[in-house]
């Protein structure tokens, strides 16, 4: 007769003890109806279901349960859509975010006093890589090689970077010039960020070349998604093998972001199912495909894969030897490797070279030139500062949109059916830096 001691917090009793498994069964139950319709529910199962009358002669029987299935399944599915995926990992990633902020700890980045400026000058690398790939695009149109404009950008600001670098007393080029060089560590992460920048570069180029720069952009959103998975499930092995990535295994992410990973990449699915256009408004072009996605666009998905790793390199590069002398090597590196496979293959002759003398294509190549400095030394000093993470975060958020808009106002693209993924994507990409 006594009152009942009231529940643990934590525990499961009352409500929650009959809640749980209707909530299960509920959940079994959409999954089950959105990948194959209540058809294939068993609902007619042995022991359990008993025989409809048989209808009079002459008398058509309604079929009442399979008109209730797909009248049911049709409801699941119609509820079950990307835009309410959306809608819901939204509502999570913000409730995690506000749980996390209104709790007592605070996270190691937080601490960081230059975690602000970090973010900042990444904002800066952003807008100068939208500009390096609408010049890019630009650049397409006359017909120049993708390796080539790329190994000659980066010869041009090298042979600058490196003046530069003599001229500030940062690099001697006098007597014991060869001591005074960075030590190893720096070179096997310059040479090898370079080869995959080059691959990068050049894919990027591609990209932008053969498929609308509103299809390419999106799904440079992977790039944040990529630099995550990686940090977390690859770098820690990387440290204590080969000393790459040891910033990462200290790192800790808050709940939030992993629903915004989810976003991101929902956004950029969500985009493969938007109507893209056939051919280019811009060069009039049939844009190839391969399979849902324009080559392009997987080509921009191949860039993110590379890029988590080359981002570690630059870090330890940047550590070894300053920003400035990394990217004063970092371009000559890329230019030998670009140029020398443009060479290697046959296509560096003397009429593709012709191209660049005109006045037109040079003045674009120095354009590339100023907004690939600004970007990169951007990224370089944002890589010091930050986790790769974060800074590909605001650099890819915000570029993706602002590469759309470029794409629609000077390329003639058309945004139909594409505002809602990037603004999906730049919804989990925003969160992801928070």
């Amino acid at each position: 007769g006594g009152a009942r001691a009231p529940p643990h917090r934590g525990s499961i009793r009352g409500r929650g003890a009959v809640l749980a498994p209707r909530a299960a069964f509920f959940v079994a139950f959409l999954a089950v109806s959105f990948y194959g319709g209540v058809d294939a529910l068993p609902l007619e199962a042995a022991g359990g279901a008993v025989a409809a009358p048989a209808a009079p002669k002459g008398v058509t029987a309604a079929p009442a349960k399979p008109l209730l299935r797909s009248t049911v399944g049709q409801a699941v599915k119609s509820t079950i859509t990307p835009k309410n995926a959306a809608l819901v990992l939204t509502i999570a990633t913000v409730g995690s975010f506000y749980k996390v902020k209104t709790s007592a700890t605070t996270s190691a980045v937080e601490k960081s006093k230059n975690y602000v400026l970090g973010l900042l000058i990444a904002c800066v690398a952003l807008v100068g890589n939208a500009v390096v790939s609408a010049l890019r695009k630009v650049l397409s149109t006359y017909d120049v090689g993708s390796a080539q404009q790329v190994g000659l950008a980066c010869l041009i600001q090298g042979i600058f970077a490196v003046a530069f670098c003599v001229n500030k007393g940062i690099l001697s080029v006098g007597p014991g010039f060869v001591e005074k060089l960075p030590k190893k560590a720096f070179w096997i992460a310059a040479v090898g960020a370079s080869l995959m920048n080059s691959v990068v570069k050049t894919l990027e180029t591609k990209a932008f070349a053969e498929s609308e720069m509103s299809m390419c952009a999106p799904f440079l959103a992977f790039d944040p998604v990529m630099q995550f998975v990686i940090g977390v499930a690859v770098m820690p092995a990387a440290c204590r093998l080969v000393g790459l990535g040891c910033d990462d295994v200290n790192t800790s992410y808050p709940p939030y972001h992993i629903t915004s990973v989810c976003l991101i990449a929902l956004g950029a699915f969500m985009l493969a199912g938007s109507n893209g256009a056939k051919v280019s408004g811009f060069t009039g072009k049939e844009i190839a495909y391969l399979g849902p996605l324009p080559v392009g666009s997987w080509y921009i998905l191949l860039n993110c894969v590379i890029y988590a790793f080359t981002s570690r390199m630059d870090k330890l590069a940047i550590k070894s030897a300053g920003k400035t002398l990394y990217y004063a090597y970092g371009r000559l590196l890329m230019a030998a490797t670009t140029l020398g496979a443009s060479f290697s293959s046959g296509s560096m002759t003397k009429k593709a070279l012709a191209k660049f003398l005109d006045p037109q294509v040079a003045g674009l190549i120095m354009c590339v030139c100023l907004a690939d400095a600004v970007y990169m030394l951007s990224l370089y000093q944002a890589f010091a500062w930050i986790s790769p993470v974060y800074v590909t975060a605001v650099k890819r958020g915000g570029g993706i949109l602002l590469a759309s808009l470029l794409g629609v106002l000077f390329f003639g693209e058309s945004m139909a059916g594409k505002m809602q993924p990037i603004l999906t994507i730049v919804t989990g990409v925003t969160f992801l830096c928070l």
